[in-house]
């Protein structure tokens, strides 16, 4: 007990000292420095969004993107902003926003220009963030938008031309509450139109880990609904006939996976894949699959304008064993 009084009777005077030297010397601590206008440079590098308030000087082509984009970017994002393993993906993803699985990439989920700009400075390339000049990001940028068909192969962006574009998915956003607005933040109803039959079926391995419902949940109108214990499984689906699949590939697919590709400004086929004969579409069955039916990140941008039912008619395909014959 006594040592413990002691070692408080200490604090009390350390704390005692230590509050007169701060009333000395006018509320200071003293020690440290004030931060000199260089280094506070070093971090005030933000960018508005709507404005472009904060973008520095310089200019980048897309031509010049796309080599350092190559060298620095595409071992995690792919060459052609179509994600190298987990890493996202860049570019594609039009239009599902508001599919069961959206994919959210550059052109389809971003909402400001340069705001991509401001991410690439301040937290690219991963392994070492803030290692590309002006220059160099906004030409990484521009690459990144003429991926997603934003910006034409021939764009030189800056400040001003970056803070010009307007993304596709800008006005997808809603306006943030703050404690001065009076409008209504919740809605009073669970459901309001159109809304999906009951009883809901949970597909997820989720249940499993108890992170979604497993007994009941809440439906419209404040009603429970019975969850499924296990789904059922799909009713097989037939395989479609060969020459529709290669018609699909041939449209959509092989205008640049060819040996002489038909799309213009590509010289060689992306990646060395070629999808121009039965024997090669099989063998790109898997990457097909990925690519293309299930993130939709290619044909990139969407650009040969591949629709839900080929990507459905591919899959199929794929599903039933990618038969050629």
């Amino acid at each position: 007990m006594f040592k413990s009084l002691s070692i408080a009777a200490g604090v009390a005077a350390v704390l005692l000292i230590a509050g007169a030297t701060i009333a000395d010397a006018g509320q200071r601590y003293g020690f440290g420095q004030p931060a000199t206008q260089t280094q506070i440079a070093g971090w005030n590098i933000d960018v508005n969004g709507l404005t472009g308030a904060g973008l520095p000087p310089g200019h980048g082509s897309v031509a010049q993107g796309q080599q350092i984009f190559e060298a620095r970017c595409a071992v995690c994002h792919g060459d052609f902003g179509e994600g190298a393993g987990r890493y996202p993906v860049l570019a594609g993803g039009q239009g599902t926003l508001t599919a069961e699985r959206p994919l959210k990439t550059v052109g389809s989920y971003w909402p400001y220009a340069p705001t991509l700009y401001d991410y690439v400075r301040r937290a690219m390339p991963f392994p070492a963030p803030q290692s590309l000049t002006n220059d160099q990001v906004y030409a990484v940028v521009a690459y990144i938008l003429n991926l997603n068909n934003i910006v034409p192969s021939s764009a030189v962006l800056d400040a001003k031309s970056l803070a010009a574009i307007k993304m596709p998915n800008r006005d997808g956003f809603e306006a943030s509450t703050w404690k001065h607005d009076t409008r209504p933040v919740l809605h009073t109803v669970a459901c309001m139109k159109n809304c999906k039959p009951t009883p809901v079926r949970v597909i997820s391995d989720l249940v499993s880990l108890h992170v979604t419902p497993d007994e009941t949940e809440r439906g419209d109108a404040g009603s429970t609904v019975e969850m499924a214990a296990a789904p059922k499984a799909a009713a097989a689906v037939p395989a479609p006939p060969f020459s529709k699949v290669q018609h699909v590939i041939a449209q959509r697919c092989a205008v640049c996976h060819a040996q002489k590709p038909t799309q213009p400004g590509i010289a060689s086929a992306p990646l060395g894949i070629m999808l121009d004969t039965p024997a090669r579409i099989k063998a790109a069955a898997g990457m097909i699959e990925s690519q293309a039916v299930k993130s939709h990140a290619m044909p990139l941008g969407n650009a040969t304008h591949m629709t839900a039912q080929e990507r459905a008619l591919v899959g199929a395909w794929i599903e039933a064993g990618a038969k050629t014959r």
